[in-house]
């Protein structure tokens, strides 16, 4: 009887093992720490430490707001999510493609690693895209919009 190819790896290649390993314990630990947050927000909140370049300078960084949009997400309310901020959710989304990305690369035959590839020119543009979502978060059109 031919064995499977999942079966196949999983015995014989020690990187594919933990690889796989590690997908697996992803959103089990993501699930385990959405229920802790979940149910212990009144303790955890206030360990969450404040926006050091809020409190220093007054204006609000790329990713302030990121605790409140989690916890939002936690709860359900996408909406309210996004409005803590979009950057944020843009993020976890690009996280939960490359984790989509990682699980299919691991179940396709045949097997070819997943790899991520540095590119300046991607680089700087996530930058680019990082400093003008501080700038225009912090204009008075958006602060009246959103806060």
């Amino acid at each position: 009887m031919k064995q499977s190819y999942l079966k196949y790896m999983l015995g014989h290649d020690k990187n594919y093992r933990l690889s796989f390993i590690i997908t697996a314990a992803v959103p089990i630990a993501c699930a385990a720490a959405a229920v802790i947050i979940r149910f212990g927000q009144s303790m955890i909140i206030p360990l969450v430490p404040k926006c050091t370049i809020k409190t220093l300078t007054g204006f609000n960084c790329a990713s302030c707001g990121a605790t409140h949009s989690t916890l939002a997400l936690i709860s359900g309310d996408f909406l309210k999510a996004v409005y803590y901020n979009p950057l944020y959710i843009v993020f976890l989304g690009w996280l939960m493609y490359l984790y989509i990305r990682l699980a299919v690369s691991l179940a396709v035959r045949p097997y070819r690693p997943f790899t991520l590839r540095f590119d300046w020119i991607k680089a700087v543009a996530v930058g680019v895209i990082v400093l003008a979502f501080s700038v225009i978060r912090n204009l008075p059109f958006y602060q009246a919009f959103f806060y």
